[in-house]
């Protein structure tokens, strides 16, 4: 395609969107509606699903030693720990440290006077959550260790809502998805068929389908364009708002940082200018039949 010709086709979609105003701030209005609509549910859902692999990141597993076990085994019991498929990070909690830690936890003077009873351990992070059992299991089966704790039966059932909430979150979004491709090719079906004469006597005179279609898609673009980027202003100013009473407030909740919203502001622009060019391509092949 020659670049004269790409000029002309950048040149009519400005001068249709100047021309035609009123349907092309409706088809921005409908392109912002949508996705602001969208946006919202889309960080609702990307930040849950940040909390949730924060709650996963949290489970570990307590390895408690037997008494007998000495500073070589223990030194054995770490290095076979740590060989195990799927271990993350792998920490000595001496039962001096563990007694520290529970006084701390329960107050002092509650333990004045009272032998230590608490057994050398390991905490044992694991590099995916959902293999926490399996791990579980091996390190049950070394020699020296005396029990292994990871919240069995709480952790499975905890995965299980994760999980359906993770689905939920999913057929939600895509469903929010396709309402708003339906609600934004509807609006700028009725820009294209606002001119249908206009295509229609362009097709008479001997133009390609490419040729009038171009303008029209290079018109929509432009359209999502736009309503996408009003829609990234107005979330952003949302989730900044939202963000910083969250941190001051709730900081135990971990939002996703604005870096990583930026991030998600760039696809949502694609996302616009897709639907907006999607929109325009669907929408003008009815009429270049004639």
């Amino acid at each position: 395609m020659r670049l004269r010709t790409f000029n002309y086709f950048f040149k009519e979609a400005f001068i249709s969107l100047i021309r035609n105003r009123w349907m092309s701030l409706a088809s921005i209005g409908a392109v912002a509606s949508a996705l602001i609509i969208l946006g919202s549910f889309l960080l609702i859902s990307v930040n849950f699903d940040h909390i949730l692999k924060d709650v996963e990141s949290q489970v570990e597993i307590t390895a408690y030693l037997e008494d007998t076990v000495d500073s070589i085994g223990i030194t054995r019991l770490n290095s076979q720990i740590s060989s195990i498929s799927g271990v993350k990070e792998v920490k000595f909690i001496s039962k001096e440290a563990a007694l520290e830690e529970f006084k701390q936890q329960v107050g002092k003077d509650l333990l004045e006077g009272i032998d230590n009873p608490l057994p050398n351990s390991f905490r044992i992070k694991v590099d995916n959550p959902q293999n926490v059992a399996s791990v579980a299991g091996e390190i049950q089966n070394l020699k020296g260790v005396e029990e292994v704790k990871y919240g069995k039966g709480v952790v499975e059932k905890l995965f299980n809502i994760i999980y359906w909430i993770r689905l939920l979150g999913l057929v939600i979004m895509v469903v929010f998805a396709a309402v708003s491709i339906f609600i934004i090719s509807n609006t700028i079906r009725l820009t294209v068929f606002a001119r249908r004469r206009e295509i229609n006597i362009m097709k008479y005179i001997g133009a390609t389908d490419w040729f009038v279609r171009w303008p029209f898609l290079i018109e929509g673009m432009v359209l999502g364009f736009i309503g996408s980027a009003i829609a990234i202003g107005i979330l952003a100013g949302g989730y900044v708002y939202l963000y910083n009473i969250v941190k001051l407030n709730i900081p135990m909740i971990s939002l996703i940082p604005m870096e990583e919203f930026y991030n998600y502001a760039l696809g949502f622009l694609a996302i616009g200018m897709f639907i907006g060019a999607f929109g325009s391509s669907f929408s003008i092949r009815r009429f270049l039949h004639v």
